[in-house]
């Protein structure tokens, strides 16, 4: 029995139904699902994700939709739990005749539905889960968003560029973001010919590094990689300050969030990190997306993954309207693979892993916390 079919029972006595029949298409809808993390302490991206979706699909469904259908995006929230994302899963597809889905969020999620999703051939297409084996052997898992091998990769040759060439490193050793993001750094660097004069590591929910800081400024390296999310940026930055240790940091996209941390906001001047957009973007796609963002939200953009989650929307949607009206799964996915298409957050196309080939944005801030776009580093 597939682990599908188990899923789908305890979704039937969720529900209270006799039996979960898909139904493909409304007649006139064609209905996409939504998997998100919309509540709970990292709702931050999965709210940021469902608006730049909403955002595009009014902007297609006011173009007149897919082969003159409405296009209907019913989301499920995850509350960043595994099982609820499967459940979610199950519910979109089996209740809900889902053509496709966007999502989920979170790397765990997103890994334990597309089990789900290449068992029952449904395309999915994640706009920010970054680890590597997200896409490994299936066909129909796809993502808008690069992976932390290639933003470590990005910014190892940011630092190569800006004549860089000693770095030390601290990492967390208890999370598989933040050691994925150091080993490929260190590769990198060692390719680049910069030397890491220093390691250090740190526990999972550690909140003191001011020993691992030390370690570090005396071996006096030119800059310092922080894999780490913001609100544990924010303590290293203000930690080295403390100690006196001035040098240059460098982060990736989880150092998006960390002026909402960190109190002395001039500390952040010494950030640079790799991010999956800017609003200070100049093509025309990017400005149209912050102005329409702007309008229909009454705020900016300023969680990356509201690009990704419309760039992702742009895409499932262009591949359904080459394989309308009947929607058939191999004519979806050999649509999404073929993908050339100009996103808000750059150029989409996919390589041989299911991941898009595009680059990355480098930021840094200003004295008041404001993020500032650098510059676009190529693959």
């Amino acid at each position: 029995m597939k682990k599908r079919a188990l899923v789908s029972l305890v979704l039937a006595l969720i529900l209270g139904l006799s039996s979960l029949s898909a139904v493909a298409l409304a007649e006139d809808t064609v209905k996409i699902g939504g998997i998100g993390v919309l509540s709970g302490p990292y709702a931050v991206y999965g709210l940021a994700v469902q608006k730049g979706v909403n955002l595009y699909i009014e902007e297609l469904n006011a173009a007149g939709g897919i082969d003159g259908k409405k296009v209907e995006i019913l989301w499920e929230d995850t509350r960043g739990e595994a099982n609820d994302g499967v459940l979610a899963f199950s519910k979109l597809v089996e209740n809900d005749g889902v053509v496709g889905i966007i999502g989920p969020v979170l790397t765990g999620v997103t890994r334990a539905v597309a089990e789900y999703a290449t068992d029952e051939n449904i395309p999915m297409i994640t706009p920010s889960a970054t680890a590597y084996d997200i896409t490994t052997d299936r066909a129909n898992v796809f993502r808008t968003c690069f992976l932390d091998p290639f933003q470590a990769v990005q910014i190892a040759r940011y630092a190569k560029d800006e004549g860089i060439t000693k770095v030390g490193v601290i990492y967390d050793n208890g999370t598989e973001y933040s050691k994925g993001l150091y080993e490929a750094f260190v590769q990198e660097c060692a390719n680049l010919g910069i030397e890491v004069v220093a390691t250090e590591s740190a526990a999972y929910g550690d909140v003191d590094f001011k020993s691992q800081l030390t370690n570090l400024k005396n071996t006096a390296p030119e800059a310092v990689f922080l894999p780490y999310y913001g609100a544990e940026a924010a303590l290293m930055l203000t930690q080295a300050n403390d100690i006196g240790f001035e040098t240059r940091f460098l982060g990736a996209d989880g150092i998006a969030d960390v002026v909402d941390a960190i109190g002395n906001k001039a500390l952040l001047t010494n950030m640079t990190y790799s991010d999956h957009f800017s609003t200070q973007a100049d093509s025309q796609k990017a400005k149209d997306f912050v102005a329409a963002f702007q309008a229909k939200y009454n705020e900016e953009p300023s969680v990356s993954f509201s690009a990704t989650g419309y760039d992702a929307a742009v895409v499932l949607c262009d591949a359904l309207s080459k394989a309308a009206p009947e929607f058939k799964y191999e004519d979806t996915i050999a649509a999404i693979k073929a993908t050339d298409v100009e996103g808000v957050s750059g150029k989409i196309t996919f390589d041989d892993h299911n991941d898009p080939i595009k680059s990355a944005f480098i930021m840094t801030f200003d004295e008041n916390g404001n993020k500032l776009f650098v510059k676009m580093q190529n693959p």
